[in-house]
């Protein structure tokens, strides 16, 4: 009789020790319906970021949908607007304008307050100031070590004092140009690099980079510059063609000048791999790791476990704030089938890297990997 009580009580110590267990790693997503919902047109980073959040919440059990907006802001809006009244519990909101997103999305928050929001590349600015939207994450590319990891290339090679040219619209034109030129900023008070000159094209495109940047280098004397870095890669490509099409500046009549842009897209790869004398480097991140730490962020906040939200920049968890390292991707580590999509073979460590994944008990870091 003795034994079996044992045996029983060791049987009820093994089931609740299973149930134990498995209340842990219960999984308090499955079933819910969330939306990634872009302002910009469809491309491959853009897409490698919507597979990526396809990706992991099939593992997850949630209802996944998608919407690119084509560049009009009210389509964005009313995307928006329509996902949080039809009940979808979240949605991931990217590149949304920064005059106008904080107002909207505030009325948004307060209409549907049990939505939970991640906006990627979003700035919240009203009434003069930066502002804070609670409950909702904001993740950015860590846009100035997107510069830094350049300038740091340039330094490696030609030394403290570089001269450079800037390519980029602003001051105050848009919030990733704004946080990239701190880094530029912190370089040239160093005195690490020098400021040669700047080009800003009229419109955001590669033709019009291409007509400012052809024009700006029939005054510029190939001695006086060792560089140009490009703070977005639609510009870069029409530098990169300015450059190949002046014998003064593409290697007929002395040295290539180099070029370095930020972002990255299968075009630059491409000029990359046919000129990397030319086009030396490109500041960016993972795309496909991009998605899935913003979709790890808003299942993380549907599943109220915001302490477990982390920032691989500074270290710190529980934080609203999330930013993704850069890295310099060099042409000359490029391959003959190098592209965007298998850039992680030729990278450093710091481009992909799992640790900068938030993690929960029911969602490892290598869940889809």
């Amino acid at each position: 009789m003795k034994k079996i009580i044992a045996l029983a009580l060791a049987l009820i110590m093994v089931f609740a020790l299973f149930v134990s267990a498995n209340a842990e790693v219960a999984n308090p997503v499955a079933g819910k319906k969330v939306a990634y919902i872009m302002q910009l047109t469809s491309s491959t980073i853009f897409q490698m970021w919507k597979d990526s959040c396809a990706d992991l919440c099939a593992k997850e059990g949630v209802q996944f949908d998608f919407f690119f907006s084509d560049n009009d802001g009210n389509k964005w809006q009313d995307t928006i607007s329509s996902c949080a009244a039809a009940g979808y519990d979240g949605l991931l909101l990217s590149h949304g304008n920064k005059d106008g997103s904080y107002v909207f999305l505030k009325g948004i928050t307060e209409q549907y307050p049990n939505l939970k929001i991640v906006c990627f590349d979003t700035q919240f600015f009203a009434d003069g100031a930066y502002q804070k939207l609670p409950g909702v994450t904001q993740l950015f590319q860590q846009d100035k070590s997107l510069v830094t990891v350049l300038l740091d290339n340039f330094i490696k090679q030609f030394g403290e004092g570089v001269r450079l040219v800037k390519v980029w619209r602003g001051p105050n034109y848009n919030s990733p140009f704004d946080r990239r030129e701190v880094g530029w900023e912190e370089y040239e008070a160093a005195g690490k690099i020098v400021t040669v000159g700047e080009i800003q094209p009229l419109q955001d495109t590669p033709d019009s980079a291409n007509a400012v940047a052809a024009a700006y280098l029939q005054g510029l004397n190939r001695s006086d510059v060792d560089g140009i870095v490009v703070y977005y890669d639609a510009y870069g490509q029409g530098v990169y063609n300015a450059i190949f099409e002046n014998d003064n500046f593409n290697g007929v009549v002395g040295a290539a000048l180099p070029m370095s842009s930020v972002d990255i897209d299968p075009v630059d790869v491409t000029n990359m791999l046919t000129r990397p004398d030319i086009w030396t480097a490109a500041g960016t991140t993972d795309w496909t790791l991009n998605g899935e730490i913003a979709m790890r962020l808003l299942l993380l906040e549907i599943a109220n476990e915001y302490d477990k939200i982390y920032d691989p920049a500074s270290g710190q968890m529980g934080v609203d704030v999330v930013e993704v390292p850069g890295t310099a991707i060099l042409a000359t580590d490029l391959k003959p089938d190098s592209t965007v999509e298998n850039l992680g073979n030729v990278a450093p460590d710091t481009y992909g890297n799992l640790s900068y994944l938030s993690v929960s008990d029911w969602m490892p870091a290598n869940l889809i990997h």
